[in-house]
């Protein structure tokens, strides 16, 4: 099992290592809404719209940056978020006006969050379709690492001063910057070097198209380049927009898989938005908080290797559709808890299901993209989890304060939402399930 994971490009490790620091610091996004609440004494509906805005400022990092990182690479993208990110950081420990404290966080995600396609890419173009579950279950493993760590500390150092989480957030973002300054290249095919170690692979598309899945684009000249084999070598020049946009509306596989990811995720954000103000109506603490939420991060590093390693023997499309009943049947289990330990036992059910899709989702994302539209579609995907992050917090907000509703019906519906996600999952598994090399 170790040596799947050991004998993935040194870059991957690399990686992995700058998102353990920058996620063990990765404050911010966590404690926004008891920020906003207890510490600036705001409403919390004014904390829960300001997390949709970070989502809105998501979708619009996520797009940008896929485009960018297929255009000019993923490397300056990723150092561009990593630092501008930082540097937003530092202005808004210091800002206090609503109407300010909203742009800043809206800036702050349409900054920062272009890092994730970029980095999903970079990973792409570095490992074979074989290798990539792995690939992707290290780097989450290495990032769930870091949260259990930043929510832990977290916890505590928001029960003194709120204010030091943005400068220790924005720091270990400088030190993954400097980290992927001087120890990655880039990946882009386009860009790559000769005789690099980035995988030759046809996409996903290409075989699928063969198989009649993409007859409408055979004719377009533009998008029929998409289909081709590329060697990394080679100098090719970027795909239009409105073609690459055509071509993944016709995706319908790729579309119906990010709705359903979507869906989950609406369902998942909850517990990093309502959860804590949820677990606040109850009378539990901050650092109360803090602890059991970091209790999903600590399973994620213990279980996540060795059950990626057991679950590839297994239809990838079954499992998705497994993790997203684990997490219907967890967040619906908070409607019935009381007591701190039953919350945690809820959470260590929607984590198993989190922890069976993890590996699969952007290794499925990788398979289906055409090579030259590989980040654009990691930014689409994307998409649909910063897009869940916009509606899933002024929802959940609404629900939660409203007296005739409130938390039993919040998570009741967030497992019938999950279960929604597990039947489209469902619906696309036998796509999803072939492999692509």
């Amino acid at each position: 099992m170790i040596r799947q994971y050991l004998d993935l490009p040194r870059s991957i490790h690399i990686l992995c290592l700058g998102s353990l620091v920058n996620r063990a610091g990765t404050f911010v996004v966590i404690f926004l809404t008891l920020y906003l609440k207890t510490s600036l004494g705001l409403s919390v509906t004014f904390a829960t719209t300001t997390m949709g805005l970070f989502g809105a400022g998501a979708i619009v990092a996520a797009l940008v940056g896929g485009q960018l990182a297929d255009q000019i690479g993923r490397r300056p993208v990723m150092l561009f978020a990593l630092l501008g990110g930082a540097v937003i950081l530092i202005v808004f420990s210091f800002v206090t006006t609503p109407w300010l404290i909203m742009l800043m966080v809206l800036l702050f995600a349409c900054v920062a969050e272009t890092f994730r396609p970029a980095a999903a890419a970079m990973i792409a173009d570095l490992t074979t379709p074989e290798q990539r579950p792995h690939a992707f279950a290290l780097m989450y493993v290495s990032i769930n690492l870091g949260f259990a760590v930043g929510a832990f500390v977290g916890g505590i150092i928001a029960s003194y001063n709120f204010h030091w989480l943005f400068w220790g957030d924005a720091l270990t973002s400088a030190i993954f910057a400097l980290i992927i300054f001087a120890a990655l290249r880039e990946t882009l095919p386009s860009r790559a070097t000769a005789g690099a170690s980035i995988p030759s692979q046809r996409c996903g598309t290409d075989k699928r198209a063969k198989q009649g899945d993409a007859d409408s684009t055979d004719s377009d000249e533009n998008t029929e380049a998409i289909y081709h084999s590329e060697q990394p070598s080679l100098s090719v020049e970027p795909v239009p927009i409105l073609t690459a946009a055509r071509h993944i509306i016709m995706d319908t596989p790729f579309v119906v898989f990010c709705l359903a990811t979507f869906l989950i995720a609406l369902v998942f954000m909850q517990s990093l938005s309502t959860l804590p103000l949820y677990l606040e109506q109850r009378g539990f603490q901050p650092d109360d908080y803090g602890t059991i939420i970091a209790l999903n991060g600590l399973l994620i590093v213990l279980l996540q290797l060795p059950l990626t390693a057991f679950l590839t023997r297994f239809d990838r499309g079954n499992v998705m559709v497994l993790g997203a009943v684990f997490n219907a049947v967890g967040f619906g289990l908070i409607a019935l808890a009381v007591t701190l330990w039953q919350f945690a036992l809820t959470i260590v059910v929607w984590t198993l299901g989190e922890i069976m899709a993890a590996p699969y989702s952007q290794a499925i994302v990788s398979d289906l993209a055409p090579t030259r539209l590989r980040a654009r579609y990691m930014g689409v995907f994307t998409m649909s989890i910063s897009s869940a992050i916009m509606f899933a917090a002024p929802l959940g907000g609404a629900i939660l304060t409203n007296e005739n509703l409130g938390g039993r019906y919040l998570w009741s519906g967030a497992a019938v939402v999950a279960m929604i996600s597990a039947a489209l999952f469902f619906s696309v598994r036998r796509h999803i399930t072939q492999k692509h090399d």
